[in-house]
């Protein structure tokens, strides 16, 4: 992924703006009693800047999702790191760092609405964070940091269930705890098991 520039910065951040703003609504109202026009008014956007970036109210919870990875994918590729675990914990603690940003009663209405919606973005495999998380399995497997015993394919799998179920259960406890220190506490936890004693 290319290095963001602050354009894009600005425009994924406008666009996380809109969300929350929307998520704000929805709650109040009901997904389906705002309109676009509420939207854009509570945002004091114009309704051109809204389809600018969203196609319709229902887009809105799927690219909150979309643009926090990329924003956390862009913050990785700054740095560099000793191991590739290393890099999975940064990874996956960025990912809880932003979603505290935006608040636990935000990122409840995220998740309350992706089950009732199509193309649930979170759970895609071709997902930007799903995928750099499976290329640090493989690479992690390929240098020997973690032993083969399981595919890189289910180690993937069990490593976002984790951070999905982690994020879920901070929002159920209303953000009552430091989501990214949960967040490495329970992945090292699991990923000990696969650490390779050298």
């Amino acid at each position: 992924m290319k290095k963001l520039t602050n354009r894009q910065k600005q425009a994924i951040a406008t666009k996380l703006r809109i969300t929350q703003v929307a998520t704000e609504l929805f709650k109040l109202n009901g997904f389906d009693s705002v309109k676009i026009q509420d939207i854009c008014q509570a945002a004091e956007i114009s309704t051109g800047a809204f389809y600018h970036h969203f196609k319709s109210k229902a887009e809105i919870i799927n690219t909150a999702y979309e643009q926090v990875d990329i924003l956390v994918m862009d913050r990785v590729e700054t740095i560099s790191f000793c191991s590739n675990l290393d890099k999975l914990l940064f990874l996956l603690g960025e990912g809880a760092n932003m979603m505290e940003e935006l608040g636990w009663v935000f990122v409840s209405e995220i998740y309350k609405n992706l089950l009732s919606i199509e193309g649930k973005y979170s759970t895609k495999p071709d997902r930007y964070i799903a995928l750099e998380v499976k290329s640090i399995v493989e690479d992690s497997l390929k240098n020997g940091e973690l032993d083969s015993s399981i595919s890189s394919l289910d180690l993937t799998m069990i490593i976002m269930r984790i951070s999905r179920g982690t994020i879920f259960d901070w929002c159920l406890h209303e953000g009552s705890y430091n989501l990214k220190s949960r967040m490495e506490f329970e992945l090292n936890l699991v990923l000990s098991n696969f650490i390779t004693q050298n």
